[in-house]
């Protein structure tokens, strides 16, 4: 018996980013960045959010199922080495999901869309913040 399109459920991209971040580095990593003294201590720290993408759920032959999730992920770091250095790795434990189950996904493939670039933070702040924008294609495991 088929199981019909409305009884399958999508992974949460976004957290299994996260969690593949915080098993294989264990940098602090969420989806929403620490206030105050807490992001300070957290640093290195990795912002993750889903930007767009689609999820194909038919075909005309029905077969395909999938999910390509748009992802940019921010290295916040106390200076440009180490944010150099932890964009090195997150890029790295990015593309090791490819052919992994984790959260409820299977990750089919890994993706860059955009490459590492330093992108502006408020100035004084003492941080450096580097970014890049990933792509995942994930299916329901």
């Amino acid at each position: 018996m088929t199981t019909p399109l409305t009884a399958l459920v999508f992974p949460d991209v976004e957290e299994m980013v996260v969690n593949q971040i915080l098993d294989v580095l264990s940098y602090e990593a969420a989806t929403v960045r620490p206030e105050g003294d807490a992001f300070t201590e957290a640093l290195p720290f990795v912002q993750v959010a889903r930007i767009g993408g689609t999820r194909v759920t038919s075909t005309l032959e029905g077969c395909r199922l999938h999910d390509d999730a748009r992802i940019s992920l921010d290295v916040y770091a106390a200076s440009r080495v180490e944010a150099t250095d932890a964009m090195t790795r997150v890029r790295a434990a990015v593309e090791q999901m490819q052919g992994t189950t984790r959260n409820g996904g299977y990750v089919l493939r890994t993706w860059e869309e955009i490459g590492p670039a330093v992108r502006p933070e408020e100035p004084n702040s003492n941080v450096t913040r580097i970014g890049y924008t990933a792509g995942l294609r994930v299916r329901p495991a």
